[in-house]
């Protein structure tokens, strides 16, 4: 079975925080309709291990430019 390419990873873009404060480490995919979304944990920033992919027309307009221009939203 062929791996999908909206979960491949391609490049680093930038790491984001929620509303919840929760911390994502954002990368570039394959398809370029999609950006993967990478849980982060605790202060550490160790890997979740959750991974997902999310449409890049499905994220707010200011979080959808910054990603593009490869700024976050988390210090």
């Amino acid at each position: 079975m062929p791996f999908p390419p909206e979960l491949g990873v391609k490049q680093y873009v930038a790491v984001v925080r929620n509303h919840w404060g929760q911390r994502f480490a954002v990368f570039t995919t394959g398809d370029a309709r999609y950006y993967l979304f990478s849980a982060l944990l605790g202060e550490t920033s160790s890997s979740g291990g959750v991974q997902f992919p999310v449409e890049k027309r499905r994220l707010r307009d200011d979080l959808r430019r910054a990603l593009a221009h490869g700024w976050g939203n988390s210090l």
